[in-house]
């Protein structure tokens, strides 16, 4: 009997494997999960961090699809697909290009023409607009940043052992992005009506880099496809941690909900012509 393919799309500075126990919960409930690195990612120990930093600042949105739109082809079913801060924005990107089951959106960085100007948010990221402004490498925000505005509600270990994970990200995907008033060719813009698939948003409360409302207004978009949960107390990172049982339990009632657990959803052929 075929899996049900999953995708799982990380997000800013990390690497296919920062999802860990995410991953492996997946895998034990039947699914056959994808955890690819985007293009000139990966731990600071596995690559040329320096050499790495500067081809990946160069790399936009449409450019990390286009990877990952190749390696949708080579699955055995239409996939979930699952995505983490910007990965949830090249999620719903893919979602609107590719076959799909379903799409999860983690704690999603804002679509095209979205507000994003919120205080928490303003303070985090305001300090790369010069790297947005010149297509430069993002490197990893300093720690007191990361432990107060991204893995603000988990504890100090899980804060020092991810912050060693993390690499370099692209400033001209987030010029398309954050800027994407600038952007005359819109890369960030999502085609909700072309995504058909049932979509699941989820915010923590707590969440200072993408703003719950931001979570809440991209599931409107979905409209009737749509859901929101919100968990309390979390912050942006879901996917680990204290609040990861609580982010797998809320995809376990939806994708029970949409008959995409393992024994139901083997053979579908997914939503997208």
């Amino acid at each position: 009997m075929t899996r049900q393919d999953v995708l799982l799309i990380h997000g800013t500075w990390c690497n296919g494997a920062n999802w860990g126990d995410f991953a492996a919960g997946l895998k034990d409930r039947g699914y056959r999960v994808h955890t690819p690195t985007l293009r000139h990612h990966g731990h600071p120990h596995d690559i040329d961090i320096w050499g790495n930093a500067q081809k990946v600042a160069k790399l936009g949105l449409l450019d990390y699809v286009a990877d990952l739109a190749a390696l949708v082809d080579t699955m055995q079913t239409p996939p979930i697909i699952v995505g983490h801060s910007i990965g949830a924005l090249i999620a719903q990107l893919l979602a609107a290009r590719v076959r799909c089951a379903g799409v999860v959106l983690l704690g999603p960085a804002p679509a095209w023409g979205m507000f994003a100007m919120y205080p928490s948010m303003t303070r985090l990221w305001v300090r790369y607009l010069p790297q947005w402004l010149t297509r430069k490498p993002m490197y990893p925000v300093s720690w007191n940043a990361w432990t107060t505005l991204i893995c603000n509600a988990q504890p100090q270990e899980i804060q020092e052992s991810y912050y060693r994970t993390l690499c370099a990200e692209s400033g001209t995907a987030y010029r398309e992005m954050a800027l994407w008033f600038l952007d005359s060719k819109q890369r960030a813009r999502v085609d909700f009506a072309a995504v058909d698939a049932p979509v699941l948003t989820i915010a923590g409360s707590e969440d200072k880099c993408t703003a719950p409302r931001i979570a809440r207004v991209t599931a409107e978009k979905y409209e009737g496809r749509g859901t929101y949960v919100e968990l309390r107390g979390s912050d942006h990172m879901m996917t680990v941690g204290q609040y990861l049982p609580a982010t797998l339990a809320a995809m376990d009632e939806w994708l029970a909900a949409h008959g995409l657990t393992p024994k139901v959803a083997a053979g579908q052929t997914g939503s997208r012509q």
